[in-house]
């Protein structure tokens, strides 16, 4: 048994068992001279290449590696120099392209060492196709920049930031709206787009955020966030920011928006229903408004003063409150004259007319009632005003 184990391991170092063990490999072996010449090519080479042994031995390596436009050194310089490298560095890859026997250009990754071999230098070069590497490379770097060029464009500001919330995306939007150029920013701290008082507590939920489950959230759910601009002016902003894990790297990916001039907005309007508000609370005249089928929506202090003991005036037909008619003795006439009016005014048409209404200890009190029909830009009617002015 032992002399049978030691044949088997002489047997492993032999000739015969290199030969096999070059031949039968699935990758392509060359070897070649330090000028180039090609002293070995194995069969994975013809397979790969399409060209026999005894085509290329004999031959420059260059016929397989041709010069390529966009390269200023030849193949040979490259093989060389990296033959050269330590053996940490050539454990890389060199990328060059190969070229066919029927002419095809094959891009390949390369590694190349040097060694003796019967007391004359040679380049052992095993090479694999690279050619779905490339292209996932490149529909990846294409789908890269698809992605880019549309953030770059987003109309709202995109940042990004990575696991140390140092900034490392910065989009045209962004440098807008905080008026630093991407360089400016890069490398810089997320925070640096807050007033400092902000800065300790957003860098606590960032990485609080970091650390939880959720892939998104709305900074703003406590309130506004505000950003700092490059001249120190603070704006209100509204923030969503998602995270994703690729390669193990952790990315924070910001969506800003500058809503300083919507808050403006909302405060004008809210300026101007306090305005509406007073005039509509404080006019001597009764006011309302209404909906196209007569439903008050509205009634101001000086209408709620003509009515006669109702509490609910909203939701209710105009016709059927206490100062339509008497509360007491209702007058049917009364109620559906204001109903035709209205139904009048629904159709675009204003009225005005003077109503009668009966109280019950015989008085009777008129009513000059004007109806204004309110329109959309389509012409159709969305509100009446009715309006009200004793006349007795």
């Amino acid at each position: 048994m032992a002399m049978t184990n030691l044949t088997r391991n002489r047997s492993d170092t032999s000739p015969a068992f290199f030969k096999a063990l070059v031949e039968g490999v699935p990758e392509a072996i060359i070897v070649a001279a330090p000028d180039g010449t090609i002293t070995y090519f194995n069969p994975a080479s013809e397979r790969l290449l399409g060209y026999s042994q005894g085509e290329v031995v004999g031959r420059n390596i260059t016929m397989l590696v041709p010069t390529q436009p966009d390269r200023r050194a030849d193949a040979m310089k490259w093989l060389e120099r990296w033959a050269h490298e330590s053996d940490e560095t050539q454990s890389r890859f060199l990328d060059l392209i190969a070229q066919t026997k029927s002419g095809k250009q094959m891009p390949v990754d390369v590694r190349v060492v040097e060694r003796a071999l019967d007391g004359e230098q040679r380049y052992f070069i095993t090479f694999r196709d690279n050619t779905a590497r490339r292209q996932e490379q490149a529909a990846f770097k294409e789908a890269h920049l698809k992605a880019s060029r549309i953030l770059q464009i987003a109309e709202d500001g995109i940042i990004s930031a990575d696991a140390s919330q140092t900034i490392t995306f910065f989009n045209l939007k962004a440098e807008q709206m905080f008026g630093y150029r991407a360089e400016d920013v890069l490398g810089r701290p997320l925070s640096t787009l807050l007033p400092e008082r902000y800065r300790h507590r957003h860098r606590e939920e960032v990485a609080g955020f970091g650390a939880g489950k959720q892939a998104s959230r709305r900074m703003n759910e406590r309130g506004h966030v505000l950003g700092l601009r490059k001249n120190g002016e603070e704006f209100p902003m509204e923030v969503a920011i998602t995270k994703v894990t690729v390669g193990g790297a952790l990315t924070f990916t910001a969506h800003a928006r500058d809503i300083t001039r919507r808050k403006r907005q909302d405060e004008m309007l809210k300026e101007n229903e306090r305005r509406f508000r007073a005039v509509f609370e404080h006019a001597f005249e009764a006011m309302g408004l209404l909906s196209p089928d007569g439903t008050v929506l509205e009634i101001n202090r000086a209408g709620r003063l003509m009515t006669e003991g109702a509490s609910q005036l909203t939701g209710l037909p105009l016709w059927d409150l206490p100062w339509a008619g008497s509360d007491l003795a209702p007058d049917d006439s009364a109620r559906q004259r204001l109903k035709n009016a209205i139904a009048e005014a629904a159709h675009g048409e204003a009225v005005r007319y003077t109503a009668e209404l009966h109280r019950a200890e015989g008085d009777v009190r008129k009513i000059d009632i004007t109806l204004t029909p309110v329109k959309d830009e389509f012409g159709h009617v969305i509100y009446i005003v009715p309006e009200g002015r004793e006349v007795t």
